[in-house]
C-alpha cells in the first residue's frame, strides 16, 4: 500500500467500525455507473440494451462532491464501459480532489488507448472469466487478448490491476487455468457466480447458468481455494454461504419472501447496501446495489440530491442474496471476525 493510500484506508476502516458500534448508517462507498453504453455484448449483461440517459460532467462532479460531504471514502466507476466516457479522467480527478480512493472496472478493450485517463486511479479492475476461448465464448471474440494487452499497458504505467471473474457453465471448468493465469501475472482475483434470476439485468445469463447442484459444488470448492490460495480475495465464509443458497435462479430475497429462521437469512450477513454503500445509475437513479437496480429506488441524485436518496434506502426490504461480491461486503460491514481477518491477510495491503 502506498503512503497516500494508507491514511485513506485507515479512515475508511475507522468509519466502518464507528458506524457499526453506534448502530447508525455511514456512507463509506459508492458505485457510479457513469454510462450503460458498452463496446461488448456479453451474454450475461443487459447494460447496453437499456439505453439509459447519461448525466453531464457537471452533474457527476456535483454528485461526487455531495458524496464526499456525506463522508464517502471510496468510489468505483463502472458501466457499461466507463472508458467510453471522454470525461472519465475529470471525474476521477474530482474524486481524488476530495480525498477519495478510486477504482475503475473495465472490460480492457480501451485501456491501452485511454491509459492517460487512468493515471490517478488506485486500482483498475479488469473483467476476465477464463483464459482463452472460454472467456470469448461468453464475452466476445478477441476479448481475452485485449485483457492481456490491458494488463501489459497498466503494468508499463505502474497502475495496480486485479481481475474479476463471473463463472458460468462455460467458464467454471477453467477455474484452475484462471488461477494459474493470476499466478503467472502476479494478480489477485475476485470470483462471482453467474446470476440469472432477472433477465432485464442479466440478459441471456440463463443460457449459460449451470444447474443448482453444480453451482453449489463450485461454491464449496471456491471456499476451499479461498482458504489456501492468496490470489483469491473473497473469504471462505462468503463462498460457504453462497454454497448453501440452493435455488440459484433466485438472485435475492426480500423480508416478506423468507422467514427469519431460514438459514439463508439467519446465517448470512446483515445487508448494508443502502446504508454503508449505494449504487448510482447513469441517469442519477440511486439503488442499494446492482442486485436491486430498477427494483428498489431511493430517488435521483441529480434532481433530489444524494443525501435524500441514500436516507430513503436505509430500511429497504432486501435481506439476502448469494452474490459473492455483495455477501463479502456485507460480512465486512457486519464486522464478522473471520472475514475481517481474511480481508486483512489477502486484500487490505494491496487494494484498500
Amino acid at each position: 500500500m502506498t503512503v497516500a493510500k494508507a491514511p485513506r484506508a485507515a479512515l475508511a476502516a475507522m468509519q466502518v467500525i464507528g458506524a457499526r458500534l453506534r448502530g447508525r448508517p455511514a456512507l463509506v462507498g459508492a458505485n457510479l455507473f457513469v454510462t450503460q453504453r458498452c463496446n461488448l455484448r456479453c451474454i450475461y449483461c443487459s447494460s447496453p440494451l437499456r439505453r439509459t440517459p447519461e448525466l453531464t460532467t457537471a452533474q457527476w462532479t456535483g454528485i461526487i462532491g455531495e458524496l464526499a460531504g456525506l463522508g464517502c471514502r471510496r468510489l468505483t466507476f463502472l458501466g457499461g464501459e466507463p472508458l467510453l466516457r471522454a470525461d472519465l479522467a475529470e471525474l476521477i480527478a474530482s474524486a481524488r480532489s476530495h480525498g477519495m480512493s478510486t477504482v475503475v472496472t473495465s472490460n480492457g478493450l480501451l485501456v491501452p488507448h485511454r491509459i492517460d485517463s487512468l493515471r490517478e486511479v488506485d486500482t483498475l479492475v479488469l473483467s476476465l472469466d477464463a483464459p482463452g476461448p472460454a472467456n470469448d465464448d461468453v464475452r466476445g471474440k478477441g476479448v481475452f487478448a485485449a485483457v492481456e494487452s490491458a494488463i501489459e499497458a497498466a503494468r508499463v504505467h505502474h497502475l495496480p490491476v486485479k481481475l474479476n471473474a463471473v463463472l458460468s457453465a462455460v467458464t467454471a471448468p477453467h477455474l484452475d487455468e484462471l488461477l494459474a493465469f493470476t499466478e503467472r501475472h502476479d494478480l489477485c482475483l475476485t470470483i462471482n457466480i453467474m446470476r440469472s434470476g432477472a433477465p432485464d439485468l442479466w440478459n441471456d445469463a440463463a443460457k449459460v447458468k449451470d444447474d443448482d447442484e453444480a453451482i453449489g459444488r463450485l461454491c464449496g470448492r471456491l471456499a476451499e481455494v479461498a482458504r489456501t490460495n492468496p490470489r483469491l480475495l473473497f473469504s471462505p465464509q462468503t463462498y460457504r454461504y453462497a454454497a448453501s443458497w440452493g435455488d440459484y435462479g433466485r438472485d435475492r430475497l426480500e423480508a416478506d419472501q423468507i422467514p427469519p429462521e431460514d438459514p439463508r437469512r439467519r446465517d448470512g450477513p446483515t445487508c448494508h447496501a443502502g446504508r454503508a454503500y449505494i449504487s448510482i445509475d447513469a441517469d442519477g437513479a440511486v439503488f442499494p446495489c446492482t442486485m436491486t437496480f430498477q427494483r428498489i429506488v431511493g430517488g435521483n441524485a441529480a434532481t433530489g440530491g444524494v443525501a435524500a436518496a441514500w436516507r430513503a434506502l436505509h430500511d429497504h426490504p432486501c435481506v439476502a442474496c448469494y452474490s459473492p461480491c455483495m455477501v463479502e461486503q456485507n460480512f465486512l460491514h457486519s464486522l464478522h471476525p473471520p472475514v475481517l481477518a481474511h480481508f486483512a491477510r489477502r486484500h487490505f495491503l494491496r487494494f484498500a
